[in-house]
């Protein structure tokens, strides 16, 4: 995740403090607690990675802004959104590697809404994904595997979706 992502994540912009930071995060902390929503450990991991990377760099936060400093793109809700969607989706096997989430199981039946929710085919993996427009990546040189992957950046377990349970 990089400093812009992790800024999107809180839905943050402009000049910012450690203290503005700090109170992004607890305001998306309560928002997202697995005790209060029920997509809440897979924010939360989003919402905790975007906070240590933002209080790590936080004398070079101003240098990475973009130039519109008046831009506020919250991926924190936009997640929220897919991942409500994704449960709501019989058959699907969904997982949040890092900033994007990697779907699996019967696709083929939800297809149009995948689309619909701005996910994405992977071919190569033969998997479905959905990450913040801004991630592009232009520059892969070596295609990874989907547990290459899930080393680098990390991930919780995959979840089935209607009832959220936790694959084994």
């Amino acid at each position: 995740m990089t400093i812009q992502e992790a800024l999107n994540v809180f839905g943050l912009s402009g000049e910012l403090t450690a203290d503005d930071i700090k109170q992004a995060y607890r305001k998306s902390a309560l928002k997202y607690h697995p005790d209060r929503n029920p997509l809440g450990a897979e924010l939360m991991k989003a919402v905790n990675s975007a906070y240590d990377i933002l209080i790590k760099n936080i004398d070079r936060i101003n240098i990475f802004q973009s130039e519109d400093k008046t831009k506020q793109y919250n991926f924190g809700d936009e997640l929220e959104s897919v991942l409500n969607t994704l449960s709501g989706l019989s058959g699907i096997i969904f997982e949040v590697i890092g900033n994007w989430v990697w779907v699996t199981g019967d696709t083929k039946t939800h297809k149009d809404t995948l689309k619909e929710i701005g996910c994405k085919w992977a071919p190569k993996k033969k998997q479905w994904f959905y990450r913040p427009e801004e991630h592009k990546c232009f520059r892969n040189n070596q295609e990874k595997s989907i547990d290459e992957i899930r080393l680098k950046y990390g991930s919780s377990g995959q979840y089935k979706s209607k009832g959220w349970q936790q694959v084994e």
